[in-house]
C-alpha cells in the first residue's frame, strides 16, 4: 500500500504521540509498504533515518520549535499582579477555546491546509496522527477545499483524547463542532484506548471507530539487571499536569515519611524546561533535596533501562475518560513493579505496601497487544475492509 502519514511529533521527540507515528511508521516500511511522513521542518537530519526504516518524508511549510513561548509566559507570570486573576483566567479559556494545541502549534492546521491542497499523489491510505488536533484539521480543511482529494484512499483520524469533553482543557461549545466536522470528513476514528469509544459516538458511527493501542517494537528492549537497592528507589517518567496528572498527594506523604525519618529515593525523569511541569515539583524539590532526584527525559529505550534498576515504579492514572498513559507499555517492560493512583485516589496504605516490597497491588499490562506487528496489521485491514465494504 502507499500510505500518507501525517504528524507533528515523531522521532527525536521524546512524547507519547511520537512513539505512535515513529514505531507505526518503522514497521509499515518493515513490511514493504510505501511509506511517506508529512512533518513541520526542523533541525534534524532524517535521511540516515528514513534509509534505515525505509520511509521517506515532505516537509510542511512551518518550523518547530522547541521554545514553546518560554519567553510569553514569564512575562505574564511577571506580570500576574497586575492583571485581575480571574480577567487572566477568562483570556486563558478563550485562547485554548480558539487554539487547543496551544500556542506552540497553534497554525500548524493551516499549514498543512496549504501543504496539501496542492497535492496531486494518490495514497491508498491516510493516516492524520494527533496532538495536535490541527493534523485532522488540516486535512480535513483539505478535503472540503479540494474535492477529490484523497478521494479514493482511506482515510484515518488517530486520535488520543477528543478535545469534546477533555478535562485537561476548559469547556468549550466550539469542540464539539470541531469534533464533529474532523469526524465526518475521515473514514474511521482510531483511538487507544476502549474507554474512548463512547464519546467518539456522538460524532462517528461505532462501526467507523476502531480500538487501535499505542503499537512498540519489543525485539530491542534492553533491562539491566535487577538488584535491590539499599535505599528503597522508584521512579516516575512522564510530564505532569495539575489539572489531570497531579503529583500533589503521593509528594506529599513522601514529606511526612521524610519527617519521620524513612529513607527513600525517587527518581524522576521529566521535561525540565516546562514551566508549569516543574511548578508541581519545585516546592518539594527544595524540602526532599537528594530524595528528590530530578533528571531531563532521556530517550525511550535509555529509559526504559534505567527504569529496570529501579525497585518500583510510579504511574500515575489520567483524570480522563478516554486516556490511558502509554508510559504503562514502557513500564511492563521493565518487568518492575508499578504502583498506580490517580490524584483524587491515594492510597498511604497500599503505598507503604511498596515501601515494604510488598507488591501484590501492581498494575498488571498485557503487552501482547501492544506488539507494533499486531497494531500496523490493524491498520492496515483499515484499508482492505472499506475496500472489500464498498
Amino acid at each position: 500500500m502507499k500510505i500518507l502519514i501525517v504528524a507533528y511529533h515523531f522521532y527525536p521527540d521524546v512524547t507519547p504521540r511520537s512513539f505512535r507515528a515513529f514505531e507505526l511508521v518503522k514497521e509499515l516500511g518493515r513490511e514493504g509498504h510505501d511509506v511517506k511522513v508529512l512533518l513541520p521542518k526542523s533541525d534534524f537530519n532524517f535521511q540516515e533515518i528514513c534509509k534505515k526504516y525505509n520511509f521517506s518524508i515532505d516537509f510542511v511549510d512551518y518550523y518547530k520549535t522547541l521554545q514553546n513561548s518560554l519567553e510569553t509566559k514569564n512575562k505574564i507570570k511577571n506580570n500576574s499582579n497586575f492583571i485581575n486573576i480571574n480577567i487572566m483566567k477568562v483570556i486563558k479559556n478563550f485562547y485554548y477555546c480558539i487554539f487547543p494545541s496551544g500556542r506552540a502549534t497553534q497554525f500548524y492546521f493551516y499549514a498543512v491546509y496549504k501543504k496539501l491542497i496542492h497535492y496531486n499523489e494518490h495514497f491508498d491510505m491516510i493516516i492524520s496522527i494527533a496532538t495536535p488536533y490541527d493534523t485532522h484539521m488540516g486535512i480535513a480543511l483539505a478535503m472540503l477545499k479540494k474535492k477529490n482529494l484523497f478521494q479514493s484512499g482511506v482515510k484515518v483520524a488517530d486520535y488520543g483524547d477528543p478535545l469534546y469533553k477533555n478535562p485537561a482543557l476548559p469547556s468549550c461549545f466550539l469542540y464539539y463542532w470541531i469534533d464533529k466536522f474532523i469526524s465526518s470528513k475521515f473514514d474511521y476514528v482510531t483511538v487507544p484506548t476502549e474507554t474512548a469509544i463512547s464519546i467518539f459516538e456522538t460524532f462517528k458511527n461505532k462501526k467507523n471507530i476502531k480500538l487501535i493501542p499505542q503499537g512498540f517494537d519489543f525485539s530491542n528492549v534492553k533491562r539491566a539487571e535487577y538488584v535491590k537497592n539499599k535505599t528503597i528507589t522508584f521512579a516516575y517518567a512522564g510530564i505532569f499536569y495539575e489539572d489531570i496528572r497531579n503529583p500533589k498527594p503521593l509528594l506529599d506523604f513522601l514529606l511526612s515519611l521524610d519527617r519521620k525519618g524513612i529513607d527513600f529515593r525517587f527518581v524522576i525523569y521529566t521535561k525540565i524546561n516546562n514551566i508549569n511541569n516543574m511548578n508541581l515539583l519545585n516546592k518539594y524539590q527544595n524540602e526532599l533535596k537528594k530524595k528528590l532526584c530530578i533528571n531531563a527525559s532521556i530517550p525511550r529505550e535509555d529509559v526504559i533501562y534505567e527504569l529496570s534498576k529501579m525497585d518500583f515504579l510510579i504511574n500515575i492514572d489520567n483524570l480522563s475518560e478516554s486516556q490511558t498513559p502509554s508510559k504503562l507499555i514502557d513500564y511492563a517492560l521493565t518487568k518492575r513493579p508499578i504502583f498506580s493512583f490517580n490524584q483524587l485516589n491515594f492510597s498511604d496504605t497500599k503505598f507503604m505496601n511498596f515501601i515494604n516490597a510488598q507488591y501484590s497491588d501492581s498494575t498488571v499490562i498485557d503487552l501482547d497487544k501492544f506488539d507494533i506487528k499486531k497494531i500496523s496489521n490493524q491498520f492496515v485491514q483499515l484499508g482492505k475492509k472499506l475496500n472489500d465494504d464498498k
